[in-house]
């Protein structure tokens, strides 16, 4: 709660996602428009809203973050809602998932540290972690590639440097973005990333054909197999 904000007696820390899970559920029960929503119609709302927290980031309100925080957690408790109904899975299932993933990328949670904790090895912690839990064959695996395409340009890029990509074989068309021409600049960078994402898989597919573990690549290999 905000500055201001009176706690009822006996409040306790997560009384109130608490409630607006039960909110959510009395909606559902009203069987009105929300029970009509699914994952899919829902997306628009999900991407409007995560740009207005952005916005109320970038304004540097408080007050107007905590709103749009509400507002994203309410999409939260709606496809959660939505995936019950379906017997798929719980809101409680995703806050057990969350908990499992944070306890398991970050040992020092279960650690007696009385100091501050290094920073470096805690990244260094996560990343280790993260890459046993997800198993991934291609360095380009698990990225959203829904998202705008400049932020996934930067992302698919940086995952392939961090997998040894040498900087030559990033095509000119992920290196600049031409505004004012005919076709739309989202569209076009979109497509250039799309086609390196498919060579970098093309690469490490022939790799491993050929014995080189998923991951194994270094720069000479890079360049033997890439064929973009």
């Amino acid at each position: 709660m905000g500055a201001g904000d009176e706690r009822p007696e006996g409040w306790r820390m997560g009384d109130a996602l608490v409630e607006a899970v039960e909110v959510m559920d009395r909606l559902w029960g009203f069987g009105g428009w929300e029970v009509t929503q699914t994952h899919d119609s829902l997306r628009s709302y999900l991407l409007e809203e995560t740009y207005e927290l952005l916005d109320a980031i970038q304004d540097g309100d408080p007050e107007l973050v905590r709103e749009e925080l509400g507002d994203l957690l309410l999409q939260v408790l709606f496809h959660s809602r939505i995936a019950e109904a379906a017997g798929e899975f719980t809101v409680d299932d995703v806050a057990a998932t969350l908990i499992a993933k944070l306890a398991h990328r970050s040992p020092h949670l279960a650690d007696d540290i009385a100091g501050p904790v290094d920073i470096a090895e805690q990244e260094r912690a996560w990343e280790v972690r993260k890459a046993a839990e997800k198993e991934r064959e291609s360095c380009v695996d698990g990225i959203a590639l829904e998202q705008p395409a400049l932020a996934l340009a930067e992302k698919v890029m940086s995952r392939a440097r961090k997998a040894g990509l040498p900087d030559e074989l990033v095509p000119d068309d992920l290196r600049v973005v031409r505004l004012g021409e005919p076709t739309s600049a989202e569209d076009e960078l979109r497509k250039a990333t799309l086609r390196f994402v498919a060579d970098i898989r093309a690469a490490e597919s022939a790799a491993h054909a050929d014995g080189v573990p998923w991951g194994g690549l270094d720069a000479a290999a890079w360049r033997t197999y890439w064929s973009g």
